[in-house]
This record gives structure tokens, C-alpha cells and sequence, in this order.
């Protein structure tokens, strides 16, 4: 705050108009009393004027503002007992830009703001720099805010993606491409799946513990055999694991855990039977019942094994649903109509009807909920994972994306305004995620589906790495301010 002007009013307190008729009785005092009384005035002139200035003098102090900058207060603040204010820098990705290409330098697939002034994140590139140097030296202190961290994502192949893409990348030499990757021979970060016979592995999901082929109460009637037939399948865990099975991140050097759990959509039909026959499908299906029975277990686990309690209490958590609900509807929908299903169809093409948006609305908001009930601890932000424009696919139509992302977003925007504790954990990122900044990237597609490594998987690794570096800084301050 800059010095303030004393404000006109306190020239009152000067008595100016006082002065101005002294000034008169002086004239006559000359006039009838000569030189002594002239000096005589004049002292006592002096006295009240001084008496007047000290006056104003006071109540200006008491009046101005102090003269002590923002800087100043947020650097001290302990000073008069005020809760600091600590101002976050720039957020590139709420900026408007563009997201730049670079085949050879995988550090610099960034999105890249317009204004100058906010400069792009880089910190994906800034981590891999610094564990290429050397990833078992004293922790870089740029990095303090991941050390013995834990992300959590629960979603599905796209979270599996990302997560398998930042852990391998970071394992990469310079002068790695995409196509000719060059691996480095002590590598800083380790990824593995939790195969069903790995001691990280929770205990087999089972609908009734006395009977574990039994299938759940809203499976299909005259059915049973078909899920008494998989059941010791998906037990085993051996078929097609590395799709489905939950995904681990580590890198030791800063006790960094990343754990992804996949889901099949919020609540796939009939007990999942619609799943049933596809390769790494296992129970249970539902998207709360994975959280309770999967991921909670496998965190415990974690934690025990790398000595980390923490591990139980994620710094961050990202939750996406989406691609499997539409497929679910898709099928459906070709079902019904008798039609192959293709690309090209209309039928892929027609928007979800209030019915099935209202069944989603309902499902999502239980998830989140629970989700933040499970994992209580209030400084831990939940983000939900917008969803991306994806290649022409008749299970992905893109007016059924668009229309599910927004039901989202407004779903949060929901949530938030009718639950206090939901209201400081929950958002859809400012800049829309990933979905809304890879617009104009679907050549750069591993299939119809899933974003390549390069830009897609560096994009989401420096917004998730801002996701986290903010949540941790944030719980050291009451105040937390954005600034541009």
C-alpha cells in the first residue's frame, strides 16, 4: 500500500478560520496598543498555532493508514497475530496458449501460455532433469514438496496410461524418442502391476465368503453358470493382468508413490455381467465397491511395505468416470436397434436422454462422496478428470463426451455448493484438465482412445505434478491466494 495523502478534513482541526479573525484583532490591537501589545498577541499567536499543528499532527497518526507494504505484512506473518497470505504463482494452465510438440525432447511437450509473464510449468522436465543427474543423491530441494507423497488415481485405462508413460519417461536417456527409447541403466523410478499372486495383492473379492462362485443379487437369472465358469479365472489373475490389475509408481529416491485402481464405469449393469467375458475383467464392478475392496487393502499393503504410514492418506486424488458408461449405453443402444455397430451410425450419434443422465448424476455424486468420506483428510484436493475429445468411435460419439463432461463439471459445481467440506477439496481443474487442453491433438493418439505418450502423457504429468506441488504447499497457509 502506497503513503496516503492526510486527508482535506484534517485541515479543520488546524482552525484556519481562527487564525483569520486573530488576524484581525491584531490590526486593532495595533492601532490602540502600539508595539507592546502587537508583541504580546504575537506570542500568544504562536503558542496557539503551535498547539493547533501538534493537534492535527496527532490526529493525522491516528487517522493514516500504516505506511507497510503487502510484501511487507506477507513476510511477517506473525505480526499481529493475522494468518499469512501467501500468493501462488502463476497458473499456466488456466492461461490461454497452445500445447507444443517436440518428438526428440520429451521435457518440452508443455502447454505454453500467451502471456508472457506466466511462464510454462516445465516441472515434469525439471524432475527428470534432476533425477537423470543423479537419482540417489541428497533430495533436491526444489523438490521437498514430493518427498513421501502419494497420488492416488481412480479411473480407468487413461489413468493406467498416464501413470505407466510418467514412470517409464522418467527411466528414459536424452536423446530418447518415442519410436527408439533408450533406457537408463540405474533407473530412478520403478512401475510394476499388482498381479493376483503378489504379496501387495488384497484378498479376492467374493459377493457371499461361503460360496465364492455365487454371483451378486442383480446378476442376470439363469446365469450363474457363466460367473461359476470365470470365477476361478478371474481369481487368477493371469488373464490379460497388466490392463486391469492396479498400477504402482515409485520413486524412491523422494518415497513418491503413485497407485492407480481401473474401474468399469460407475455401476456396470446386472453385476457386471455385461464385462464378463472381457479379457482382465474381475470383480467387484461397481465403482465404490473397487475403492472399498481394491484400493484401500492395496494402500495398506503399500504402506506396510515401504514403511510409510502415510501411504494410507493420499496428498491427492484423481477420480474420472466416463468412457465405460458410454460404452454400456452404446452397446445398448446397437442392441436394441439390431444394427453391426460402426463408426458412421446414427444411432451412435443421438444424445443421452434425461434418463440416463439423471442415472449418472446419481451415481457419480455417491462416488465422490464417497471417496472423500474414505479418505477424510480435508487438505487432500479431489480432482475429477474431465474427458477428452476423442477419435470418431461409435462407443465414444463425441456429442456424448461433450454432454457427460459438462454433466460432470456441473455436478461439481453442485457438490461443492451443497457440501462445506466438498466445497474446499473438490474441483474439475481451472484450466478443464487435460480434456479441454488437448483439443486439436488427436493425431497424436495411440488408438481411437488413449493419448499418446508425447505431448499427452507430459501434459498430464505437469498438471498433476502443479496438482500436487500446490496441495502440499497450501497446508502450510490459512490464506492461499491466486494471483493472475
Amino acid at each position: 500500500m502506497g503513503i496516503r495523502r492526510q486527508p482535506e478534513s484534517d485541515a479543520a482541526y488546524v482552525n484556519i478560520p481562527s487564525d483569520s479573525r486573530e488576524t484581525s484583532s491584531v490590526e486593532s490591537i495595533v492601532e490602540n496598543s502600539g508595539l507592546k501589545a502587537l508583541s504580546n498577541f504575537c506570542q500568544r499567536a504562536i503558542w496557539i498555532l503551535a498547539g493547533s499543528t501538534l493537534i492535527g499532527f496527532a490526529l493525522c497518526t491516528l487517522w493514516w493508514d500504516p505506511i507497510v507494504s503487502d510484501e511487507v505484512q506477507q513476510e511477517n506473518p506473525q505480526s499481529n497475530n493475522q494468518p499469512s497470505i501467501v500468493q501462488e504463482e502463476c497458473n499456466p494452465f488456466q492461461q490461454l496458449g497452445y500445447l507444443h510438440y517436440n518428438q526428440t525432447d520429451y521435457g518440452d511437450n508443455t502447454w505454453r501460455p500467451y502471456q508472457k509473464e506466466c511462464r510454462p510449468s516445465n516441472l515434469f522436465s525439471k524432475l527428470k532433469q534432476d533425477l537423470l543427474v543423479n537419482s540417489r543423491a541428497e533430495n533436491d530441494e526444489r523438490f521437498k514438496w514430493l518427498q513421501n507423497r502419494t497420488l492416488v488415481l481412480i479411473g480407468d485405462s487413461i489413468e493406467r496410461w498416464h501413470l505407466f508413460d510418467f514412470c517409464t519417461m522418467l527411466n528414459e536417456a536424452p536423446g530418447s524418442t518415442e519410436e527408439s527409447p533408450i533406457f537408463l541403466n540405474d533407473p530412478p523410478a520403478e512401475t510394476y502391476y499388482i498381479n493376483a499372486d503378489s504379496p501387495l495383492s488384497p484378498k479376492p473379492f467374493h459377493f457371499d465368503p461361503i460360496d465364492p462362485t455365487k454371483p451378486p443379487s442383480n446378476w442376470p437369472v439363469g446365469e450363474e453358470d457363466l460367473f461359476k465358469f470365470q470365477s476361478p479365472i478371474w481369481e487368477s489373475g493371469k488373464n490379460n493382468p497388466n490392463t486391469t490389475r492396479p498400477r504402482v509408481c515409485r520413486i524412491e529416491k523422494y518415497g513418491f508413490t503413485a497407485v492407480n485402481l481401473f474401474t468399469w464405469g460407475l455401476e456396470p449393469k446386472n453385476g457386471g455381467r455385461i464385462y464378463a467375458n472381457i479379457s482382465g475383467y474381475y470383480p467387484p464392478a461397481e465403482y465404490t465397491s473397487r475403492v472399498t475392496n481394491i484400493m484401500k487393502p492395496l494402500l495398506t499393503n503399500l504402506a506396510e511395505h515401504y514403511k510409510n504410514p502415510n501411504i494410507e492418506k493420499p496428498d491427492l486424488i484423481e477420480m474420472a468416470s466416463g468412457f465405460w458408461d458410454l460404452r454400456q449405453w452404446g452397446e445398448e443402444d446397437f442392441e436394441e436397434s439390431e444394427e453391426e455397430p460402426n463408426s458412421y451410425s446414427p444411432i451412435a450419434f443421438t444424445d443421452l436422454d434425461q434418463g440416463r443422465l439423471n442415472w449418472w448424476s446419481t451415481r457419480m455424486k455417491r462416488a465422490v462422496r464417497f471417496v472423500s468420506q474414505n479418505f477424510p483428510e480435508n487438505q487432500t484436493p479431489i480432482l475429477w478428470r474431465s474427458l477428452h475429445h476423442t477419435q470418431r468411435h461409435y462407443w465414444v460419439a463425441f456429442n456424448r463426451v461433450f454432454q457427460l463432461d459438462q454433466l460432470a463439471r456441473y455436478n461439481i459445481q453442485q457438490l461443492k455448493s451443497q457440501d462445506s467440506v466438498l466445497k474446499d477439496r473438490l474441483r474439475v481443474d481451472e484450466s478443464g484438465y487435460v480434456g479441454a487442453l488437448m483439443l486439436g491433438q488427436e493425431h497424436h493418439f495411440r488408438d481411437v482412445l488413449h493419448l499418446a505418450a508425447l505431448p499427452g502423457a507430459v501434459l498430464w504429468a505437469d498438471i498433476i505434478l502443479w496438482e500436487l506441488k500446490r496441495a502440499v504447499l497450501r497446508r502450510n497457509y490459512t490464506h492461499y491466494q491466486n494471483v493472475l
